[in-house]
């Protein structure tokens, strides 16, 4: 842990209103027009997201046919937004003049749990881009990874997720540093901001190589299939598929994630930028891509969306075993027609 070269001392018995005042954070003494906004618009989304996740992993549960690798990462994907959701309802209750009312470690402990869960689902993000990338150049329908694997890789990323949201709490924060404290978050030292806005847009970056290297090869792949086959149109017809849900996923995250990292950047970089004013509408936008993926990722395939409505109206669930008929791709899937040939009969999958 650093120390400060001015005062060499650590402040853990101060108040947070000590902090803000020192960062020149505005901290509220009773609710504002703004802060009410916030809230309210905070807890929608929260209920959203708890709402539409617990409901994809209730639906990868009781349907046998997405007993698969790919919607195991995509249940752990909806149980990190679905942590999001909780994450930033407790935020919600422990904001504007409640947070007169917290202690240092229970600061920590808020932001931890924003930073663990968006981490998580960032993370998972990321490895069902990788499990995707490797399934269509293998030119299979499902991976072959065993189920003993996937749960390494849920483990790996929540223990990874877990460690980026404490170690501010166990250090790397600026109590004993008090010059090098951030301006949006007055307990954190700008130098883990940096670490932990570079480590997303890293990600974002590996998201963008794979999914255009995927467009690549089924785009020169369906040209190809289409001189030599009397499907061209079906197989045109899956690649813009294709591009559109790569669009929309790339696009969603550029969308949400894009401003608060710049944000974070600023205000280490940028004294003279007046961060503070958006700050909290940015972490708002940034927590309803835990909102979209479920939409994304899920909604658009046709066999969870009958799935969902049994669900809702407590229908049996019938026909268990078996593939998945009639599913329509997500955000990092392909036709497996297009990968195998005019003349292979398997179903489209997530």
């Amino acid at each position: 842990m650093e120390m400060d070269m001015d005062d060499g001392q650590c402040y853990y018995n101060e108040t947070i209103a000590f902090f803000y005042n020192r960062s020149g954070k505005y901290l509220a003494e009773d609710w504002n027009a703004v802060s009410t906004l916030v809230m309210g618009l905070g807890i929608t989304v929260c209920i959203f997201i708890m709402l539409a996740n617990l409901l994809v992993m209730v639906a990868i549960y009781v349907n046998r046919r997405f007993h698969f690798p790919i919607y195991y990462l995509m249940a752990n994907l909806a149980a990190a937004d679905f942590f999001a959701g909780l994450a930033y309802f407790y935020l919600m209750f422990n904001t504007g003049p409640n947070t007169r009312r917290l202690t240092v470690s229970t600061w920590l402990l808020r932001q931890g749990l924003i930073d663990t869960s968006l981490t998580a689902s960032v993370a998972n993000l990321l490895a069902i881009a990788i499990e995707r990338h490797i399934t269509v150049f293998r030119m299979q329908l499902h991976t072959r990874m065993s189920n003993r694997r996937v749960v390494v890789v849920i483990v790996i990323i929540w223990t990874m997720s877990i460690v980026m949201g404490a170690i501010p709490s166990v250090g790397w924060n600026c109590i004993c540093s008090i010059s090098s404290c951030s301006n949006m978050a007055p307990l954190y030292s700008n130098s883990y901001l940096i670490f932990w806005a570079i480590f997303n847009l890293v990600t974002f970056v590996v998201m963008v190589v794979l999914y255009a290297h995927i467009f690549v090869y089924v785009r020169q792949r369906t040209m190809r299939m289409s001189r030599h086959s009397s499907g061209p149109r079906r197989n045109r017809d899956t690649m813009m598929s294709l591009l559109k849900t790569v669009v929309i996923v790339l696009g969603a995250f550029i969308v949400c994630w894009t401003p608060g990292l710049v944000l974070l950047l600023l205000d280490v970089f940028c004294a003279s930028c007046n961060v503070l004013t958006f700050e909290k509408f940015f972490l708002l936008l940034a927590e309803v891509n835990s909102a979209m993926n479920p939409i994304i990722y899920s909604y658009r395939d046709k066999e969870m969306s009958i799935t969902f409505k049994q669900i809702l109206c407590c229908q049996r669930q019938e026909n268990v075993n078996g593939t998945a008929e009639g599913s329509d791709r997500s955000a990092s899937s392909i036709n497996h027609t297009v990968l195998s040939g005019p003349h292979n009969n398997d179903h489209s999958v997530v």
